[in-house]
């Protein structure tokens, strides 16, 4: 449980947030709420996360005041193994391709009739410890030579084939009644495993930075072509490593204008437990700054993914009730808590009550955090 000092020190930072700034003069008194909404084994499979589940679940997110779900789209249930495979089975039986998208599609449905929009999330991961298992094989990362989803900006091939499969993915979902933005990227980074991989030079002849920022490029506009809602990215705010707190997006991106124009609003991912009551409170303080510096460039921003990992409920109430304590008085369009998932207790990590997950049992009880998310 977040520890005493830790709670003062967080009182006397959002007092000092409270001063008016450009943030808090603009700030939203109510941001919406939203959920990361998730399924067993990435899939939303009728077979585990039934109708019945949904209108359980999202019935009740309406009548709690919760006004946005995410749902997370890795490229392996987007794709097969065989480059340009949009339909069919994988040797265990699960779905990828069109198959996958019907029951996504149900699920924005059941959504849309209960009054919550959708964020369609395109859940890329990268490196080789965790992008191997959600990559199709065929995707190879030319400096690593494994399913590494780091491929897109370091090959043109592989960049080609993640716009393809973009491409035939928006167009499948295109007037999906129910949709309400796109998340085109989930925390893409780019640093190399030595010090000296950081900015190299890709086999286009341009750095990982500019091969990122020129697919988000390409990827809003395949939005805007076939769907015309508003796009974002799940970007790190900050890291910590090695006892020190970086501030991510402003060291990686440095506010480059061109990918803030590519985009309709800035998510940011902030997770603040976990490394110390200071890591805590450095990893707030920067996340105030960069949604200060992002309102200031005039973009909307979100809090994309914010949770506490623990099987103790008071203490994920306890943590919940800090950070969203310091969330207040930022000028945020909206916060999406990570994550909710109760449609099966079959398997683990993800088991209701476990971690990170606000879902109690597989009847759709809350945690008290939940609850916690309704008071803000």
């Amino acid at each position: 449980m977040p520890s005493k000092a830790f709670l003062t020190a967080l009182f006397l930072l959002v007092s000092i947030m409270t001063v008016p700034t450009l943030s808090s003069q603009n700030m939203h008194a109510h941001p919406e709420r939203g959920l990361n909404y998730l399924s067993l084994s990435h899939d939303y499979s009728i077979l585990h996360t039934s109708n019945e589940t949904l209108i359980r679940d999202f019935s009740r997110f309406h009548q709690d005041g919760i006004d946005v779900i995410s749902l997370s789209l890795y490229w392996y249930r987007l794709e097969g193994n065989t480059q340009g495979s949009y339909d069919g089975l994988h040797p265990d039986g699960s779905p990828y391709g069109e198959r996958f998208l019907n029951d996504v599609k149900r699920v924005i449905t059941v959504a849309n009739q209960n009054a919550i929009k959708v964020l369609v999330t395109f859940h890329t991961l990268w490196g080789v410890q965790d992008s191997v298992w959600c990559t199709p094989k065929y995707v190879r990362d030319p400096i690593s030579n494994v399913s590494d989803g780091l491929a897109v900006v370091r090959s043109a091939d592989m960049r080609e084939a993640f716009v393809n499969m973009f491409n035939h993915t928006v167009q499948y979902l295109a007037e999906t009644s129910g949709i309400w933005a796109y998340a085109l990227l989930n925390e893409p980074w780019y640093w190399g495993r030595t010090s000296n991989e950081h900015d190299f030079v890709t086999d286009n002849g341009k750095t990982q930075k500019e091969n990122f920022i020129s697919l988000i490029e390409k990827l809003s506009s395949i939005v805007k072509k076939y769907d015309n809602h508003p796009t974002t990215v799940r970007f790190i705010s900050s890291k910590y490593w090695n006892g020190s707190v970086f501030n991510l997006f402003e060291r990686d991106w440095t506010w480059d204008a061109t990918l803030l124009n590519s985009l309709d609003f800035i998510g940011f991912n902030v997770y603040p437990g976990g490394h110390g009551d200071f890591a805590a409170l450095k990893i707030l303080d920067t996340l105030r700054m960069n949604v200060e510096q992002a309102v200031g460039k005039n973009k909307k921003v979100w809090i994309t993914e914010f949770g506490y990992p623990s099987d103790d409920d008071s203490e994920q109430q306890a943590a919940y009730k800090s950070y969203l304590n310091s969330f207040k008085d930022l000028s945020l369009d909206g916060l999406i808590a990570w994550y909710w998932r109760g449609d099966s207790p079959k398997q683990n990590p993800g088991l209701p009550g476990k971690g990170n997950n606000l879902c109690s049992d597989s009847l759709g009880t809350p945690r008290p955090a939940y609850n916690e998310f309704l008071m803000l």
